[in-house]
């Protein structure tokens, strides 16, 4: 038997519980996300026509409610997928083997400390794609199942319904081993590693949003002041405000009057003829969530770029 194959067997016994965790994990939410995609969407499709179909002037009591909270909920869980990810890898895969003595006697034994952390790399990458892509596909089932029948359903850009709906979330999830791998090297103690991890992972998938709109040119639009705010809440937003008679485009200047049609006259006098959004439009969905995986896929390479480097100079 090879000792490839003894390195991943030793492997999956030693983590075989968080494995067993993982699995009931993704179990769970799937199956939350099938009920909820099911007999939840369709109770809230029912409750919708009940409540179309009621007088403005009668009680009516209907229940729309639960879909949407065990949406958020589900979505939530899914978003914090990867910070769960971090902290296991940050404090089991490297930095408790490391501290004690596991990885020193798997060395002993004839695998090399590269192939050793080859071998826990590959592992869970291949369980975190699998499942977090089976994940993926699930939300969107979810999401999308209010408007294949009557009612509201949650908007594609709010930041936690953006994520879970593609594949940033497992490239999130494959960022986030990394990220722990390296710091469980660097620390080679399991709590002070747990910590790190899960702060460093956070300010990591932070990050990554707070870039997301700005690796692509958004759209603009314009608008005479009494249509409001052309395109907004519509997509995911980068700036809005006011455009002058020069053409340029300013924050909208401050108004504290009583009503809007003041507010418009002191607009105009400041040299304003409309409001402007800059922002990107559903279109730009899958550009958007493709470049933002490109980059925390990039991230992760560099980083298990790092953890070969760190482990190859503290091993010879």
């Amino acid at each position: 038997m090879s000792t490839l194959s003894v390195s991943a067997r030793w492997t999956f016994r030693l983590h075989r519980w968080a494995l067993v965790v993982w699995a009931v994990l993704v179990a769970a939410i799937g199956g939350l996300l099938l009920w909820t995609a099911g007999p939840l969407a369709d109770k809230a499709d029912r409750g919708w026509r009940q409540a179309q179909a009621c007088s403005r002037l009668s009680r009516c009591v209907v229940d729309i409610g639960l879909f949407h909270t065990m949406y958020g909920l589900m979505t939530a869980a899914m978003v914090l997928l990867p910070i769960l990810v971090a902290a296991w890898a940050g404090a089991s895969l490297t930095a408790r083997e490391l501290e004690s003595g596991t990885a020193l006697t798997a060395w002993t034994q004839g695998v090399s400390p590269l192939r050793w952390l080859a071998v826990r790399l590959a592992l869970p990458a291949g369980v975190l794609t699998v499942s977090a892509t089976l994940l993926v596909v699930l939300h969107r089932y979810a999401w999308a199942a209010p408007e294949d029948r009557t009612g509201p359903y949650t908007r594609w850009w709010e930041p936690f319904t953006f994520h879970a709906n593609g594949p940033t979330t497992v490239a999130a999830c494959l960022a986030a081993l990394a990220v722990g791998a390296l710091t469980g090297l660097l620390v080679r103690r399991m709590l002070p590693a747990l910590g790190i991890t899960v702060a460093a992972s956070a300010v990591l998938l932070g990050g990554a949003h707070w870039l997301m709109p700005h690796l692509r040119t958004p759209v603009t639009e314009v608008g005479p002041f009494r249509d409001g705010y052309p395109g907004m809440y519509t997509g995911v937003e980068v700036s809005h405000g006011m455009v002058t008679r020069t053409g340029a485009h300013i924050p909208t200047p401050d108004c504290t009057a009583p009503d809007m049609d003041a507010c418009l006259r002191l607009y105009e006098r400041r040299g304003g003829t409309g409001f402007y959004v800059t922002f990107h439009p559903a279109s730009h969905f899958w550009p958007l969530q493709l470049t933002t995986t490109a980059l925390l896929l990039l991230v992760t390479a560099l980083l298990t770029a790092a953890s070969f480097v760190v482990l190859r100079r503290r091993t010879g």
